[in-house]
């Protein structure tokens, strides 16, 4: 199904006709209000990550944190192709301005401050929201309810103030009937972070409580479990009829409102405008640059407990219903209704396995004897963490650089599914890539300046004694040239830059080729970068480039991978023939990493060496880098955005990486090769 007919379907209202049954009489519901169609993809902030946990930014005025909400009601999707009639919280501000969402916004705070949440009603019947977890929560406005004052149907507004007074992960949601206002999806995820006290500032960390519960601040996951019963939220939606909860029978199984395998999707996703947050969690193995773990802040709303079960690894709670407890290890946990749990997840690749330098002890089953389900995995086709292997044809991968995926769901079976088929419902994956992220070696190399010495784009793929080499370009003058001449003849230019000045030596006399560039005849700046000067020399002298450019190719980069970083590692040898790097350690060349942006004349904006699209990559560290005969190894991260990186149209997925290296510095440079050992790009993957 293409893109737009996805979206057409799910911008359908089809209702639960067809699968509803006969109402009981026991409990009155009143009809729904006027439905909001959907507006802009999601409702969340400008700049929000497409992964994790997405906070309601609110406004902050001092020590106040104000958010505005309305109750409203729209529509859910769900993978099987219904969509159910909701009520739910949603932003009141710019942007979103009323657009329908559920969950609700996700409220994150500060330890100490007063929060402010003004409701606004368009519900109609009387409805409220109650912080459990929260002490001295006020209210002002609205009229008397059983649990707290309550907005009047259909425009009512109420006022709620509290201090958020210790850490945690909460629930908020209606205090107003909540059999029924709860199951039709009045609630959200309340986070209040530690302050500065409670938790010193560490750079990449912050704190779930104190101290001893620091994460990656760049992982954190919100994984809110519900549950719906398409009937009731039918009978809510045509308003006609009563409704038997004791004959409640939830069909559809949700982790921040959306089922599997739309839990997968993106934060924001226009395939959802309605269910903005996705429940993938995503982290790589700890090393000793990255020993902090994950969290993961766990919420049931529903109204039944859910046995939620990762796989292929523990998770160590730290918390219950925002309050610490002593560590333990869970392969699984019930969450209580109502109930909130969080958890750190690390992923310590202790075997660090790979079929080079430490393979598997048993041969792996070939990818003959496999069966994939309905022609689709996540599988990479390799058991090895970030490598890619060979799958049967016709079958289609979702997986993107051989990263691994572990399901994470309820073990209460029926709720692993979307009205009762299954695979879906409550239901997520756990994705862990490569160390670093996602990552690449060259699948080709080309000569822009210069010529092959020795070695292939393989050799570029390891940091080993595997080397690709680059001389530098030579040719021969085709006429004599006496010590006054400054045009000169060549048999071919072809390897030479075809623009920009550029160095030559013939014999001890440095030149610099200021003209007919790309042509056999060229005009010349004389006796350049010092003695001996200019000097006579005959037909046929060997003319040789005082640089050389070449530049690695990788492929199949997604679009819409960001925070690309590349390495190079190599050396300069003062030696341009035999297998042995002659030592050179004075009067070093000059390198300098370029990369490819495509969208400065595409493709030819990157033909030649001196093309106008190639971008030095930014310090750190700076550049050019004297580089001799000892290898050195650098990583540059490319500026944003990535996507000028990545090719399209017939370039697709290609990224260009360019080393320039020159050795035009005086007195007298002579010529010299270029060996690289490693290159490889590391990116995050969509």
């Amino acid at each position: 199904m293409s893109e737009q007919a996805e979206m057409v379907r799910r911008g359908r209202k089809a209702t639960m006709a067809r699968r509803t049954r006969r109402l009981g009489l026991v409990l009155a519901l009143a009809a729904g209000s006027v439905v909001l169609i959907p507006g802009h993809a999601a409702a969340l902030p400008t700049g929000f990550a497409k992964i994790g946990m997405v906070c309601t930014p609110g406004s902050v005025a001092g020590t106040t944190h104000t958010f505005n909400l309305v109750a409203n009601t729209g529509y859910e999707d769900t993978p099987d192709g219904n969509s159910i009639f909701m009520w739910s919280y949603a932003n009141h501000d710019a942007p979103d301005n009323d657009h329908f969402q559920t969950p609700g916004p996700v409220l994150c705070v500060t330890e100490g401050e007063t929060v402010v949440v003004n409701l606004t009603n368009t519900l109609p019947e009387p409805a409220s929201i109650v912080f459990p977890g929260q002490t001295g929560v006020t209210a002002a406005g609205g009229s008397a309810g059983l649990l707290t004052a309550e907005a009047a149907a259909s425009g009512g507004t109420v006022s709620y103030s509290f201090t958020a007074g210790h850490p945690g992960t909460y629930l908020y949601q209606s205090g107003s009937d909540q059999a029924k206002q709860v199951e039709m999806g009045l609630y959200g995820a309340l986070v209040v972070r530690p302050n500065t006290t409670t938790c010193p500032p560490v750079a990449g960390t912050n704190c779930a409580y104190g101290g001893s519960t620091r994460y990656n601040s760049s992982g954190e996951y919100l994984l809110l479990l519900a549950e719906i019963d398409p009937v009731l939220h039918h009978a809510v939606e045509i308003g006609s009829g009563t409704y038997d909860l004791n004959a409640r029978r939830p069909r559809y199984f949700t982790v921040n409102g959306r089922e599997f395998p739309d839990t997968l999707q993106d934060n924001g996703t226009a395939l959802q405008p309605n269910q903005p947050y996705g429940s993938l969690v995503r982290l790589q193995p700890n090393t000793a640059a990255n020993t902090q773990p994950t969290l993961i802040r766990m919420i049931n709303a529903g109204l039944l407990n859910h046995p939620f079960h990762p796989h292929g690894n523990h998770t160590t709670e730290i918390a219950q219903d925002g309050r610490v407890v002593p560590r333990t290890e869970h392969f699984g946990e019930t969450i209580g209704s109502g109930q909130t749990l969080d958890y750190l997840i690390r992923w310590d690749d202790v075997d660090q396995w790979n079929p080079t330098s430490n393979p598997l002890p048993v041969a792996q089953p070939n990818y003959r004897n496999l069966t994939f389900k309905d022609g689709d995995t996540f599988y990479s086709g390799s058991p090895y963490l970030g490598y890619k292997g060979t799958l049967p044809t016709g079958t289609v991968s979702q997986n993107v650089c051989g990263e691994w995926y572990f399901p994470w769901h309820s073990h209460a079976l029926n709720e692993f599914a979307n009205f009762d088929e299954g695979f879906g419902g409550m239901a997520t994956l756990l994705r862990v890539d490569p160390p670093g992220g996602c990552f690449g070696a060259p699948s080709a190399t080309a000569i822009v300046g210069g010529t092959l010495k020795s070695g292939s784009a393989t050799a570029l793929a390891a940091d080993d004694a595997s080397y690709y080499q680059v001389n530098p370009k030579t040719t021969t003058t085709t006429a004599s040239v006496n010590a006054a001449v400054t045009t000169l003849h060549v048999a071919s230019a072809a390897g030479f830059p075809a623009s920009g000045n550029y160095y030559i030596r013939i014999a001890n006399e440095i030149m610099q080729v200021t003209g007919g560039q790309g042509t056999t005849t060229w005009t010349v700046v004389r006796g350049q970068l010092g003695p001996p000067g200019a000097a006579p020399h005959g037909n046929g002298a060997t003319v040789t480039a005082l640089a050389n450019d070449w530049y690695a190719t990788f492929s199949g980069l997604p679009a819409g991978s960001a925070n690309l970083k590349v390495t190079y590692k190599g050396k300069n040898c003062e030696s341009t023939t035999g297998t042995a790097c002659a030592a050179l350690t004075a009067n070093v060349p000059q390198q300098t990493v370029r990369v490819c942006d495509w969208t400065v004349a595409g493709v030819a904006g990157c033909s030649t060496g001196t093309s106008a699209g190639w971008v030095t990559l930014p310090a750190p560290p700076a550049q050019p880098q004297g580089v001799g005969s000892a290898d050195v190894s650098s990583t540059w991260t490319l500026p944003s955005p990535a996507s000028a990186y990545i090719g399209t149209g017939a370039h697709k997925g290609e990224v260009r990486i360019l080393v320039h290296t020159q050795r035009w510095t005086a007195p007298s440079p002579a010529a010299f090769s270029t060996w690289g050992n490693l290159m490889k790009i590391v990116y995050d993957a969509p």
